[in-house]
C-alpha cells in the first residue's frame, strides 16, 4: 500500500492497536496533531509534563498488555521523559516513544530546542533511532513496535524531524511483524528431578511471573513441592499471593541479606527474575 509518511504513521497506529496517544506536543508535532484532530481514534491524552506522560503510558501498557505510544517534543521533552523511560526499561514495559525534531533543513543553524535526541535517549531506551527520509518512517515504526514487545520488552525511541511528516513522497507500509513467543526451556526433566529430590526447596518469584500471568501456575508448583516462596528484591509486580502460607515475603535488596535468607535451602527455583538486583 502506498501513502504518505504521515498517513503511514496513523495507519500503523491503527494496525498495532494503539487507541491512545500519551503526549505533550509542540511545533514539530503539528502535522501529527492536526491529523489526529480529524479522527475519533486514537485519543490524545495530554499531560503537562513529560515525566507524567511517560508514566501514564507505562501504566496503560501494563494494564492492557500491549505497547503504549508516547509523543514527546524535541530535546527538552525527551529529556523530561527520560526518567519514565528508565523506569519502563527497568520494569520491561513495552513503549514506543516518538519525539519530534526540528526541520532537518534548519538543523545546521542549531535551532532552539534541537539536539542529538538519539544520544539523549539511548541510555534510557532499548533502542533509539532517528528517521531521515519519509520512506524510512514506516519501516522504523514497525520495527519499533516489534522491538518493544520482543523479550526483554522495553521502551523504543524514534526521533522524527518535522519535514519527514510534512513530506508527500509516496511510501510503502510494511505488514505487521508477527510476535512468536519463546519456546519452552530445555532441561525441564532434570530440573523437576532436582526439585523433587530436595528436602528444603525454595522459590524466588520474579516479575516475569506477574507480567506473564503465571502466578497461578507458580502457586501450583510451590504447593506440589512444599517450597517456601520469596519475591525478588524490589519487585514491581505481584508474583505470588502475599496471603499464601508458603509465602515468606520479599528478599532484602542486600547481598548479605539474600545469602542469609537462602542459606538453609538445598534447591532454588528462580522463576522470571532478571537478577536478584540488590540495591547496595
Amino acid at each position: 500500500m502506498t501513502t504518505t509518511a504521515l498517513q503511514a504513521l496513523l495507519d500503523i497506529l491503527d494496525d498495532e492497536g494503539v487507541d491512545r496517544v500519551f503526549g505533550n506536543p509542540g511545533t514539530t508535532e503539528l502535522p501529527f496533531t492536526e491529523a489526529l484532530a480529524g479522527r475519533e481514534a486514537p485519543e490524545y491524552v495530554l499531560g503537562v509534563q513529560e515525566a507524567a506522560v511517560v508514566a501514564m503510558a507505562d501504566g496503560y501498557a501494563r494494564a492492557t498488555g500491549r505497547p503504549a505510544f508516547v509523543n514527546l517534543h524535541v530535546a527538552a521533552g525527551t529529556a523530561n521523559g527520560l526518567i519514565g523511560m528508565l523506569n519502563a526499561r527497568r520494569s520491561r514495559t513495552p513503549l514506543v516513544v516518538v519525539a519530534g525534531q526540528q526541520d532537518q533543513r534548519h538543523l545546521l543553524q542549531d535551532p532552539m530546542l534541537s539536539g542529538d535526541l538519539v544520544a539523549l535517549a539511548s541510555g534510557a531506551a532499548k533502542h533509539a533511532q532517528e528517521v531521515h527520509r519519509p520512506q524510512d518512517l514506516p519501516v522504523v515504526l514497525r520495527r519499533a513496535f516489534a522491538l518493544a514487545q520482543r523479550p526483554p520488552q522495553g521502551p523504543v525511541f524514534v526521533c522524527v524531524p518535522m519535514d519527514v511528516l510534512d513530506d508527500d513522497t509516496p511510501v510503502e507500509v510494511p505488514a505487521r511483524s508477527p510476535m512468536v513467543p519463546p519456546g519452552a526451556a530445555a532441561g525441564l526433566d532434570r530440573a523437576a528431578a532436582l526439585l523433587a529430590a530436595a528436602d528444603r526447596p525454595a522459590i524466588i518469584a520474579g516479575d516475569g511471573v506477574g507480567r506473564d500471568g503465571a502466578v497461578g501456575a507458580l502457586v501450583r508448583v510451590a504447593e506440589a513441592l512444599g517450597a517456601v516462596t520469596y519475591h525478588q528484591p524490589m519487585n514491581d509486580c505481584l508474583d505470588f499471593p502475599g496471603s499464601h502460607p508458603l509465602y515468606a515475603g520479599p528478599l532484602p535488596p542486600v547481598n548479605a541479606g539474600i545469602h542469609k535468607a537462602l542459606l538453609g535451602h538445598d534447591a532454588l527455583l528462580i522463576a522470571g527474575c532478571r537478577a536478584f538486583a540488590p540495591h547496595h
